[in-house]
């Protein structure tokens, strides 16, 4: 009988770990990038992430959806483009399916996410750009380079999408 228990201790605890990493395969990991200047792009891009969000809230599936913008794409993710080397274009405010432009668009999901959703400014391009920090929107985080983060996301089982 102590052998059983004994046995029954040992398998319980050899099979939670495996249990706990089952878990973490049941969330949904995609990663975005960013490296477009077109707005019928990212309009697409947005299109898409919604979607997704739309399903798995509605399925109650778990996922983490992370976008990086590096290159051209760090506009959308600018609140100030005093002395950088981007220049404020009509369509971040204005335009798009709710005529609010791609900033506005670009919150909504990040609110409707959560920690869910996560929004990365490549600081490579902000530094080139002559971006500073608090040119950057509130919903975005900084990282050192966009284009490592991306990789580092995919090795880490995230999916990559990029927009064409």
């Amino acid at each position: 009988m102590k052998l059983i228990n004994f046995l029954f201790i040992v398998l319980s605890v050899t099979a939670f770990p495996l249990a706990a990493s089952e878990k973490d395969d049941d969330v949904v990991k995609v990663v975005y990038q960013c490296d477009f200047l077109e707005a019928d792009r990212i309009h697409l891009m947005l299109n898409t992430i919604n979607n997704a969000v739309e399903y798995y809230n509605k399925n109650f599936i778990q996922y983490e959806i992370d976008l990086v913008a590096l290159g051209p794409c760090l506009q959308y993710v600018m609140k100030d483009f005093n002395n950088t080397g981007f220049e404020e274009k009509p369509y971040i405010t204005q335009g798009g399916p709710t005529g609010a432009g791609t900033r506005s668009r670009l919150k909504a999901l990040q609110l409707d996410g959560g920690d869910k959703i996560k929004i990365y400014a490549c600081k490579n391009t902000m530094d080139k750009n002559h971006v500073a920090d608090n040119q950057i929107e509130d919903f975005a985080t900084t990282t050192p380079a966009g284009i490592v983060k991306i990789i580092d996301l995919q090795r880490s089982g995230y999916a990559y999408i990029k927009i064409r």
